[in-house]
């Protein structure tokens, strides 16, 4: 059979692949915007939290570099040495991202720590507060979009990313917030306690995005409700009998989904094949990038079925 010349030798459609890449070099594009205004108004202005956010920018525009190399090589196709593909290096580059966002939050609250020690007076507040409201309102419409990609194409390394934009949405206009309230009350110790709140809400997501990361290294399989999903498909379908031992993992952004099912004792193998790729059709319908392998059993008239 002839590959489809919509599809690479990995099986991933070209449309899928195009639109991954397109989806991280928005984030890319966005990221390296919002960094130079963020570091150019911090050190003008002298404000701690500003700088904060801009490292916070930085870190999220080196994990979009990294998510972009991440996605691209898990898209590879199978070859002599990884028969399965190269799904799990979006995993890999899933935690490259995830310690540098845990190196920075510390950094940050380092040094929001010694600022308190070490007062200065902040200058173009206004000009501070301009820019964190653009920034939370650009990465606002960035991270959905990427979430809701992520979570369309089943991509980790994405879904990931958007994550890292959404907690910028958060300290942009917590950040915005509190140079409100210090430059109309003069309370200078509010830009510090600022970074310190950045550097604490960048932990945090470390360790959320450690546990995401670290199901989809131990394998965990499709949820309840995609489980059932499938039930009610194989249901769907008069040839099966009885089906059992249903299985999935996700590597990258390919499902792998095993199964027993129990047909006729007298179909033929034909049979028995054209209902394998049948089944096989409807996952990928149903889920994308799905690699399946259906195990055929005999099913005996009077049989009882457990």
């Amino acid at each position: 059979m002839k590959p489809d010349k919509e599809t690479d030798n990995s099986g991933l459609p070209e449309k899928i692949k195009r639109e991954k890449e397109k989806v991280i070099i928005l984030s890319i594009a966005s990221n390296a915007a919002l960094v130079v205004m963020k570091l150019i108004i911090g050190i003008m202005s002298g404000l701690i939290s500003i700088v904060a956010e801009a490292l916070h920018s930085a870190n999220d525009l080196m994990a979009s570099l990294i998510a972009y190399v991440g996605v691209k090589n898990s898209l590879k196709p199978p070859d002599k040495d990884h028969q399965y593909g190269h799904g799990k290096v979006e995993i890999i580059s899933g935690w490259i991202e995830n310690l540098l966002i845990l190196i920075v939050g510390g950094g940050i609250v380092f040094e929001g720590i010694r600022k308190f020690t070490a007062r200065t007076t902040p200058k173009f507040v206004a000009a501070a507060i301009v820019i964190m409201i653009i920034s939370g309102i650009v990465n606002w419409f960035v991270s959905v979009y990427l979430i809701k990609k992520g979570k369309e194409l089943r991509s980790v390394g994405i879904e990931v990313d958007g994550a890292h934009l959404r907690a910028d949405v958060i300290t942009s206009f917590g950040i915005a917030a509190a140079l409100i309230v210090m430059r109309f009350s003069g309370l200078w110790w509010i830009d510090p306690l600022g970074a310190v709140f950045v550097g604490f809400w960048v932990i945090g997501i470390f360790v959320r995005l450690s546990m995401t990361l670290t199901q989809q290294m131990i394998d965990r399989g499709l949820s309840e409700v995609e489980m059932a999903s499938i039930e009610r498909m194989l249901e769907s379908i008069k040839d099966i009998k009885f089906f059992h031992k249903i299985r999935s993992r996700q590597s990258g952004s390919t499902i792998f989904i095993d199964m027993h099912i129990k047909v006729d004792r007298n179909m033929t193998v034909e049979s028995s094949h054209e209902l394998t790729v049948e089944i096989e059709n409807k996952l990928k319908g149903m889920f994308g990038d799905c690699n399946t392998l259906v195990h055929i059993e005999p099913f005996y008239s009077g049989e009882t079925l457990e």
